[in-house]
């Protein structure tokens, strides 16, 4: 009879060999970084002061030197030092390639309105990393362009309805930003038309234009689930400093998602870091509430496992997704991957071993959180 170890392993290696669908993450730089760069893309600090000595120095740091470092060939532990100099002998293309393949990506759901002008576009990206490529379309980023074109609050209103109902086919979900802008306290109900004009008069005399006010964020959203009913993702929890951490719960979110919950439309919750058992348990009682770990697993590094299980004490598990969240740095997209596979073979693994599942339904619940829950709620080709 093999050990509870040895079946432990086989789970691993079958969860190992499960595709993934990625359903929130960014395109990678064009251009080759220089090491100070690089260490700038593993903080979410914008002050290199914030880490006080190197951002390696850091539980993100160090996990990229430990799963990272072997994908560029080196034998752990890997140094500071050599990693950089490895990873400075591939072309971002290389990288790329090497870090997806690596990942068992079959699907990255990108989200195009950060950076992008910085970035590889969709249709290089899919050709570098064999993977389907589609595009999950930043709410405020597009808003800003159209009510810069429109140039008046009465052209925008009725310009942004059209642009609703017109979406380029790979355009399969819709981000919002607004813990960024606003917070999440967002209105369960569209706001009159008087209110909608006088907020976007407001914003207009702002230069340069950055949509802030929640009566704007909140039509714009509104209008997103009423005309389109795709999955709507809020960054919710760990980021930068613009982040309203007071206002950044996802408890915050409910009269707007019982709002979308009447009309079927899915919200999912990205990263939720250190909120997670407040979205896990959204996700418990509204049937349109998705989440996943996204940023944070890659973050807290050798704490993932601890963080998964604390999200799945409530959270259901076909209501829970795969994210990396991965910008700039392919290999972050490869170090999500297996920070989610370790951790989610260690928490099926324990059920098994104390004999709350068996091996077959524990890989059942595998694949609904690394592909089919994603697959069917972006509706995606299977």
């Amino acid at each position: 009879m093999p050990s509870l170890r040895a079946k432990g392993q086989e789970l691993a290696e079958d969860i190992a060999a499960l595709p993934l669908v990625d359903h929130h993450c960014h395109s990678f730089y064009s251009a080759p970084l220089t090491d100070d760069q690089v260490e700038d893309n593993l903080t979410e600090s914008p002050d290199a002061r914030a880490a006080r000595t190197s951002t390696f120095d850091s539980n993100l740091g160090l996990t990229v030197l430990r799963w990272a470092g072997p994908l560029l060939g080196l034998e752990p532990p890997v140094g500071r030092r050599a990693y950089l100099d490895a990873r400075r002998s591939l072309t971002p293309g290389e990288l790329i390639n090497r870090s997806l393949t690596g990942a068992g990506v079959s699907d990255l759901l990108i989200d195009t309105g950060f950076h992008a002008e910085d970035l590889i576009q969709l249709e290089e990206l899919a050709t570098l990393s064999s993977a389907n490529v589609h595009e999950i379309l930043r709410i405020e980023a597009h808003a800003e362009r159209l009510l810069a074109e429109a140039g008046s609050a009465e052209a925008f209103i009725d310009a942004w309805p059209t642009f609703l109902a017109n979406l380029d086919p790979r355009v399969v979900g819709l981000k919002s930003v607004a813990a960024y802008r606003c917070g999440l306290d967002l209105m369960g109900e569209c706001p009159s038309r008087s209110e909608i004009l006088f907020a976007l008069g407001h914003e207009l005399t702002h230069a340069p234009l950055r949509l802030t006010d929640p009566i704007v964020i909140s039509y714009l959203v509104i209008t997103a689930i009423e005309i389109t009913h795709l999955p709507v993702q809020f960054h919710v929890g760990i980021g930068d400093p613009e982040v309203r951490l007071a206002t950044g719960r996802p408890g915050h979110l409910q009269d707007l998602i019982e709002f979308a919950n009447r009309l079927e439309t899915p919200i999912c919750l990205l990263h939720c870091y250190p909120y997670h058992r407040e979205a896990a348990l959204l996700a418990h009682d509204y049937p349109n509430v998705y989440l996943d770990l996204g940023l944070a697993l890659n973050f807290v590094g050798p704490r993932a496992t601890e963080i998964l299980a604390e999200t799945l004490e409530l959270a259901p598990y076909a209501k829970v997704l795969y994210s990396s969240d991965a910008f700039g740095l392919p290999e972050l997209n490869y170090l999500g991957a297996v920070q989610f596979r370790t951790a989610l073979s260690k928490v099926l693994g324990d059920l098994v071993d104390q004999q709350y599942l068996v091996d077959r339904s524990a890989l059942r619940l595998a694949e609904l959180m690394t592909s089919a829950t994603a697959k069917e709620l972006y509706r995606l080709p299977i």
